[in-house]
């Protein structure tokens, strides 16, 4: 029996329908995913100009570091020191602060040849003391074995094959905070910055604050800015019983920068004595830190720089951007 004209019809126009409504499920399917892509191209854009933006932001820091008149004396209070904020018309905001690196102390001045006088794990498990920590020594020791060019400790290979998973020391300097992670004893958690305490308590230092890794080969340590520095790494370098002088150059830095080392050895010859070399009013290495941020995207830059000495000529030692 055929179909009637009518059953025929009614098939064309279901037939029909059915076209229309698939035709229009994929053409919302096509808009959805041209919106989609829209978006991400968008979002590439905004992320594209927030890299130049902290870039650019991190790039106007370093022209004023590179200017600065006095390339004798550094201190907190000068330009290159400041955080640089800057708003654009669409809500686009950076930001930058450059920190001098003569303020912290450099976990890889344990790879250095050391100077006479205090060595630098001397140095370091003094700062761990001071930074509430009264089992350094081995974590000091641990550090010391995995930076240092010999194969002789507690802390080598023959240590670390037993780990998990196992590795091998690179007797060499760190080139980033997260290999401080491979070494025996640090940890996520000892690294963290610890909340503000009791500034009289002499063994609340934070160590999160307190040291860093300038990532650079290093014939000596680098010397610490007796401007810049925290109480706890002057500490550290002049012990406990000059406690009362170290108080004594943070209270005077404030009022005026030391220009030269003689004027610490006029107010503290002791103190300038046990400090020798290891410290400077002025300083070479540098950490910039830049951020760019739109909504909720962001791009950050972190680089360490070298500034000549004579003619403020600025090197970039190490560029890390990350977006997000």
């Amino acid at each position: 029996m055929r179909p009637t004209h009518s059953a025929r019809t009614g098939m064309a126009l279901i037939l029909t329908l059915a076209a229309i409504v698939l035709g229009g499920a994929l053409a919302l399917l096509m808009q959805a995913r041209a919106a989609r892509v829209a978006q991400a191209e968008q979002a590439e854009l905004i992320q594209e100009r927030l890299r130049i933006a902290a870039a650019e932001a991190a790039r106007d820091a370093l022209w004023v570091l590179a200017a600065d008149d006095n390339l004798n004396v550094d201190h907190a209070g000068e330009d290159w020191a400041q955080p640089r904020e800057h708003t654009f018309p669409d809500g686009l905001a950076t930001w930058a602060v450059v920190e001098d690196a003569g303020r912290f102390f450099n976990w890889n001045n344990l790879a250095a040849a050391q100077q006479p006088g205090r060595t630098s794990r001397d140095i370091c498990g003094d700062l761990l003391t001071f930074c509430g920590d009264f089992q350094a020594l081995p974590i000091v020791a641990a550090l010391s074995d995995y930076v240092d060019s010999d194969d002789t400790g507690d802390y080598e290979e023959k240590f670390y094959r037993h780990a998990t998973p196992p590795l091998q020391p690179p007797n060499r300097e760190l080139w980033a905070p997260g290999e401080l992670l491979n070494v025996h004893g640090f940890t996520a958690r000892f690294l963290r910055p610890r909340p503000k305490a009791d500034s009289s308590d002499m063994f609340s230092g934070d160590i999160a604050a307190a040291a860093v890794v300038v990532p650079v080969a290093l014939t000596q340590p680098i010397p610490i800015n007796l401007n810049t520095a925290s109480r706890e790494v002057l500490m550290a370098l002049a012990g406990l019983q000059h406690e009362d002088a170290v108080r004594s150059v943070l209270a005077l830095r404030m009022v005026q920068p030391f220009e030269s080392l003689g004027a610490l050895l006029m107010a503290h010859p002791e103190l300038a004595a046990k400090l020798g070399d290891s410290v400077r009013v002025n300083s070479v290495y540098f950490r910039v830190r830049a951020r760019a941020a739109l909504g909720d995207q962001f791009s950050t830059v972190l680089a360490w720089v070298e500034r000549d000495f004579h003619s403020g000529d600025i090197r970039i030692l190490q560029w890390v951007p990350e977006v997000g």
